[in-house]
């Protein structure tokens, strides 16, 4: 059986993920980009893109440059967005 929506299909442009969520995300600013249901922490389109420049300056300032490996051990949480860009 083949299930259909009843809703248009969705454009899914030739780009990569993280520039295309970002490139909105000072207009959605203290909209919810992610959250943590065990605690309920929201973590906000702002927050996001500040905390993606935050980790890129951090990581460049220690000499990891485009096409370097790093690796990271966490749990998983919404913070992982930011490490994982």
């Amino acid at each position: 059986m083949i299930f259909r929506s009843p809703y248009p299909d969705v454009s899914i442009p030739e780009v990569a993920l993280t520039p295309f969520v970002m490139q909105r995300a000072n207009d959605l600013g203290d909209k919810p980009a992610f959250v943590d249901a065990p605690t309920g922490r929201t973590f906000s389109f702002g927050e996001l893109a500040e905390a993606i420049e935050r980790m890129a300056a951090g990581l460049a300032a220690r000499g990891f440059r485009k096409g370097d490996v790093f690796a990271i051990f966490a749990p998983n949480m919404p913070q992982l967005a930011v490490y994982g860009r």
